[in-house]
């Protein structure tokens, strides 16, 4: 099956073109969407677009969700699969992920051990959405195309990823989670702080109160 792996940059002008080359050894059938919010780094400038690499800009509704959002919609492929840009997703887990598909809608790759927050966050939704998945916040899977269209992210962070698999699982759709170890960025800043942790904790508090599927 075809693949879109979508990269969402934001300041990530030191990793994009070696993760871009790391991607390559490992799926070299893959094409790649970089979807940029404009970063003031100059990402965008770095980025070699060609065959099977594409570059969008955004300027305007900028943030992780509505990128994913519209690169979504961009794509034309089977399947989409996306990852963050600092190699904290290891780019030779991807065969491990398409690998899995064929038995599966979702595939996810799940963190081992991951921070302090994230802790939190997956306790609460294990309690309330069930043990079957370790690691709702992973934002590092792949999905059919088809499925992605049934359900639209919604969510203005990394709470879509919560939102997204519990409609999933609601609906009957098959998720496989492959575990993975997460390193450290390899340059740059985290975006995630704890300033993002109510946005996560109002997802869930949404989801156990509505029958949305």
């Amino acid at each position: 099956m075809s693949l879109t792996i979508i990269l969402p940059t934001y300041n990530e002008a030191e990793n994009i073109n070696p993760l871009i080359r790391a991607i390559r050894k490992y799926v070299p059938q893959a094409d790649i969407l970089v979807v940029d919010d404009n970063s003031p780094d100059g990402t965008a400038q770095r980025v070699k677009t060609g065959p099977r690499v594409n570059l969008l800009v955004r300027t305007t509704s900028r943030g992780l969700t509505n990128s994913l959002r519209e690169a979504i919609a961009a794509s034309n492929t089977d399947l989409v699969a996306w990852m963050d840009c600092d190699f904290s997703h290891p780019p030779e887990v991807i065969p491990k992920l398409t690998k899995q598909i064929a038995s599966a809608d979702i595939v996810i790759a799940g963190r081992k051990i991951y921070p302090f927050l994230s802790v939190i966050i997956n306790s609460v939704c294990q309690l309330f959405f069930g043990r079957d998945m370790h690691d709702y916040t992973t934002g590092f899977l792949v999905a059919r195309r088809s499925i992605l269209k049934t359900i639209p992210l919604r969510g203005n962070y990394g709470e879509y990823c919560i939102d997204l698999l519990v409609r999933a699982k609601r609906k009957g759709f098959r998720i496989v989670e492959v575990p993975y170890d997460s390193p450290p960025r390899a340059h740059g800043m985290s975006k995630t702080s704890l300033r993002f942790g109510f946005g996560y904790l109002t997802t869930v508090w949404n989801l156990l109160w509505t029958s949305d599927r």
